[in-house]
């Protein structure tokens, strides 16, 4: 999915959508702001007249008989509007306003005084022309530029939009990519010995070798997807942990308790209860990765719990060589190996999602005397007190 022309074709839309609203708006704009400003130049003709009945001698006002086709000026004239035409249909139409073109534009206002007479003032229309005029181009504008403003911000939007499926697709490629790194390995092996066996006939003890690989690495291959699965679920939100009130210490114990590697010798204490809330699975298999982790790469491993800043802490300490100072600070990331003994490189990156969901954090450092400080942090129960 080509996420750029969807967002293109959005914005468009957008666009083309705010045009038609903004028209719309402009077009009733002009043409109440056209209305006015006509209103106004009607306004001002009728005040001439008004002027004229007060017997003042405005220009360009006339006064007109049309029984007997006589009309008389005012005062100073410097047009000749079709008077006789214009007292007519104000007479007789009631068109009171006429509008008409002499070296300019021009208004004539009539009012009638009885059946057969009116007075006709005319003002100079063009000042008001190009008010309107000036009117329509500002409106006209204005709405372009908000037309511009409301596709930018359409393009904005459709990007926000958008935000999440662009995550999405990044995760399935991401899964998808990881998921061949994954598999790579593996498979090459799983061909290798396949090869191996069937290239020629071969010594039973050779045969169980072969198929003692090939077991292994699809064993490999089915932790790492299993692994890859877990760490997808997680980093989508599908996998949300079931909260509820959990005894860190005891966690702690158990896991010590549950693991046995020739040679190395897992402990766990607490100096008190550490009551936090989580998910009894999800969590377990955190701190069980952390341990383990531990576990093979040293002799001896503690598990600390305490608490502190309404944070329950589970520190595992161990003897072993600690972590590379080169890669100390990605040892959470996917696929990031320290060295040869580990996986998939996908537990402690699981492991730190885990307690991400829970709103907590694992950290990495090595300890002054020599070995690896792995700190887990969960927080605190605020359902008891204690």
């Amino acid at each position: 999915m080509n996420l750029r022309r969807v967002r293109i074709q959005l914005a468009a839309v957008y666009g083309v959508l705010s045009l038609l609203a903004v028209g719309v708006l402009a077009f009733v704009a002009i043409r109440v702001g056209t209305s006015r400003i006509i209103d106004s130049a009607e306004r001002e003709g009728e005040d001439v007249i008004a002027e004229a009945l007060q017997n003042e001698e405005p220009s360009n006002t006339w006064y007109v008989n049309i029984d007997d086709d006589w009309t008389s000026a005012y005062g100073e004239t410097w047009v000749e509007p079709p008077l006789i035409t214009i007292a007519r249909e104000a007479l007789w139409f009631g068109d009171n306003h006429h509008r008409f073109s002499q070296d300019g534009e021009w208004l004539a206002t009539a009012r009638a005084v009885n059946d057969s007479e009116a007075i006709i003032a005319v003002i100079e229309f063009s000042e008001f022309q190009g008010d309107a005029s000036s009117l329509r181009w500002r409106i006209v504008l204005a709405a372009l530029a908000l037309s511009g403003a409301s596709t930018a911000v359409g393009w904005l939007i459709a990007g926000r939009s958008l935000r999440p499926t662009r995550t999405v697709l990044a995760q399935q490629r991401d899964f998808i990519a990881d998921a061949a790194h994954e598999l790579r390995t593996p498979l090459a092996v799983i061909q290798a010995s396949a090869s191996h066996a069937l290239g020629r006939d071969r010594p039973a003890a050779e045969y169980r070798e072969s198929l003692h690989e090939i077991q292994v690495a699809t064993e490999r291959a089915t932790t790492g997807v299993n692994e890859l699965l877990e760490f997808a679920r997680l980093e989508s939100g599908q996998a949300l942990p079931r909260l509820a009130p959990l005894r860190l210490d005891l966690l702690a114990e158990e896991i010590a308790a549950s693991i046995r590697v020739d040679g190395v010798v897992v402990s766990a204490s607490a100096e008190t209860a550490v009551v936090v809330d989580a998910d009894y699975g999800l969590l377990r298999q955190a701190v069980d990765t952390v341990v383990r982790n531990a576990a093979a790469r040293a002799a001896t491993v503690q598990l600390n719990v305490e608490e502190a800043e309404g944070m329950g802490l589970i520190i595992v300490r161990d003897d072993g060589p600690g972590f590379d100072t080169a890669v100390i600070d990605e040892v959470f990331e996917r696929f990031r190996r320290g060295d040869r003994k580990g996986s998939s490189g996908l537990g402690m990156a699981i492991a730190k999602k885990v307690l991400e969901v829970h709103g907590g954090d694992v950290q990495a450092a090595n300890a002054d005397e020599g070995g690896a400080v792995v700190t887990v942090s969960v927080p605190t129960s605020h359902r008891f007190d204690r």
